[in-house]
This record gives C-alpha cells, sequence and structure tokens, in this order.
C-alpha cells in the first residue's frame, strides 16, 4: 500500500495560486513524488521511517512525513520533529 503525504495548507495554497495564474493548464498535477527515505530514531530509542516527497515537479519544495502519512518538520541536517506529537527524531548513522 503507497502512503501519500496530507499536503501542507501551504503546499495547497500553492497549487490553488498556480492554477489560477495558469488557467491553460486544467490538470495541474498534485501527485506527490518519493525522494528518498531515511530511518531515524527518538531519544528513547524507537525507529522511524521519514520519507521526503516533492510536491510539485519541477519545483524546489520538499515536505517531509512519516511512512503512516503524518507530517515531519525538517529542524536540521540531523533532526526532525514529529508535528503531531512534537517528538524530535536524528538520523540513524
Amino acid at each position: 500500500m503507497a502512503v501519500r503525504p496530507k499536503l501542507s495548507n501551504t503546499t495547497v495554497s500553492l497549487a490553488a495560486r498556480m492554477r489560477r495564474n495558469h488557467p491553460d493548464q486544467t490538470e495541474l498535477q498534485l501527485e506527490p513524488r518519493e525522494l528518498y527515505r531515511e530511518q531515524c530514531e527518538d531519544a528513547e530509542g524507537n525507529r522511524y521511517t521519514v520519507i521526503a516527497w516533492r510536491p510539485f515537479p519541477g519545483l524546489d519544495l520538499v515536505e517531509f512525513t512519516l511512512d503512516d502519512g503524518s507530517p515531519v518538520k525538517f529542524v536540521d541536517d540531523c533532526l526532525f520533529q514529529v508535528a503531531e506529537t512534537g517528538t524530535f527524531i536524528t538520523r540513524c548513522p
């Protein structure tokens, strides 16, 4: 089963603006594309899989989710924060 990310409000509003500015493109692709997956863990050793998504082809916009579709915030090179729980997770070596 392929899990798709929940689009953020920013992504949805960007899509609306793009549709408004390009009415000739009736079907603007909103199908996110998976870029890569990373294994991460929290301070207690619980493992998570973070997926990086490209919501629009051709744009450098990247969104992150857990493998169950829950949104994740990129904090810095080694740290993510799970949006729903506030838990910080780090990339596994």
